[in-house]
């Protein structure tokens, strides 16, 4: 399995309830059989209500007035397999065979949620004004891994969301670049990938375009195989030349020819107004800026052993410069080496 490290609220990071990644509770009947956390760049950190209005349409509502992810009268598979992945993008939701109107269910993604369902912020700050620093919080590095990690880092990585029709259905992954030299360089604005030149095969391919807020397509992948391969800057196949897609990492799922189909990638800043704090005796040491190195008590420096943990504070500071009302986005990533 490696090395693998997962955010957890510092109150009881052994608790997997404690997971700051994905969770969900019901709490009026039990509207969700299964919720599995897809990984494909849709997701936005935040806290959701689905409220069921038949037996097959929900309603979804955030806490956070800016979330995009908001709908109404969504229409819904409830049989109690088919996994629905366009209720909360970057969720698989798999609802019971049972749904009726007035079932609820609750789900974090960043957020701290009790068996009640009732969240606390924790990843996810809501909303700050310029030039004010928001309540820092004290997190937790599990790893949940069967192998230590050494050289352990948490990184604050520029943030998106990827929207449009079936996303889950083509596209597999789509995260920050695997290198550390490259993981932060993705530029704001608006990415629209389109499709062409698809070859069904013993593999199938696909070329992959991108027009950067309006800018005109340009080729960023030539060849693309449906077979979940990472395409990113440095792998055969991928345009290093043009980097049209800076600082990300893609891989595509084969549900068929993906040329009828466009999807967006809203990239926003705001990643370089995260500030970390080593944790020194459950109290926050100097703030800084990323990466921090990470620490399980008593271990070499950087090391978290198989099942162990580190500690360590995060908080937000806003400049006065920033503008009202805007959406900001980061991905909060840890790295380190399986040993």
């Amino acid at each position: 399995m490696s090395s693998e490290i997962q955010f957890r609220d510092a109150s009881d990071p052994t608790d997997p309830d404690a997971s700051l990644l994905l969770r969900y509770e019901n709490t009026t009947s039990a509207p969700i059989v299964s919720a599995t956390w897809l990984d494909n760049g849709e997701a936005i950190a935040g806290s959701y209500t689905i409220s069921a209005t038949s037996g097959s349409a929900v309603d979804i509502t955030a806490e956070d007035p800016k979330n995009e992810l908001v709908q109404s009268g969504k229409s819904v598979v409830a049989d109690g397999a088919t996994a629905n992945k366009d209720v909360i993008p970057g969720v698989a939701i798999v609802f019971s065979a049972s749904l009726a109107n007035g079932w609820i269910a609750k789900l974090s993604i960043g957020a701290l949620m009790d068996t009640g369902g009732t969240t606390s912020k924790r990843l996810n700050v809501g909303t700050i004004e310029s030039g004010e620093v928001s309540t820092q919080r004290r997190i937790a590095a599990r790893n949940v891994g069967d192998e230590d990690s050494t050289e352990t880092e948490v990184y604050a990585l520029p943030g998106f969301y990827v929207s449009g029709v079936s996303v889950a259905d083509y596209i597999k992954t789509l995260k920050n670049h695997t290198d550390p030299a490259r993981h932060g360089i993705l530029i704001p604005g608006d990415y629209v990938l389109t499709f062409a030149d698809y070859q069904s095969g013993a593999t199938d391919t696909v070329d992959v375009y991108v027009n950067k807020d309006g800018g005109g397509a340009n080729k960023a992948i030539e060849d693309a195989e449906l077979n979940e391969t990472l395409y990113q800057y440095g792998v055969t196949g991928y345009i290093d030349g043009g980097d049209y897609l800076p600082g990300l990492g893609i891989a595509l799922l084969n549900n068929g020819d993906p040329t009828s189909k466009t999807f967006t990638i809203h990239a926003r800043d705001g990643d370089d107004w995260i500030e970390f704090a080593p944790d020194s005796s459950g109290a926050p040491g100097t703030w800084q800026s990323g990466p921090l190195t990470l620490t399980e008590l008593g271990e070499t420096t950087g090391t978290i052993t198989a099942g162990g943990h580190a500690f360590f504070w995060i908080r937000v500071n806003v400049p006065d410069s920033a503008d009202p009302g805007d959406m900001r986005l980061v991905n909060l990533r840890a790295r380190g080496l399986t040993v």
